[in-house]
């Protein structure tokens, strides 16, 4: 369950200010993790990066198709 509440950042500061060296020590960390991106997202990535490629040689070709039905459809 996750909880939203909003605090005003005077008030967030006074109970920063409260607290332990210990506990300031481990807020210090956990505010300069990096946030983890999620497995899914990196293998989505992963396979966008790995995925097939256009070369010269298929750009030209889609280019000609490209031509072909403009011309096709142009004529009457």
């Amino acid at each position: 369950m996750e909880m939203k509440v909003q605090v005003p950042f005077q008030q967030l500061l006074a109970i920063v200010k409260t607290l332990t060296p210990s506990q300031k020590a481990k807020l210090r960390a956990e505010l300069s993790e990096e946030p983890v991106t999620p497995k899914k997202q990196d293998d989505f990535f992963d396979y966008l990066l790995k995925g097939p490629v256009y070369d010269d040689k298929d750009l030209q070709l889609i280019e000609e198709n490209r031509k072909s039905i403009a011309t096709w459809r142009t004529k009457s």
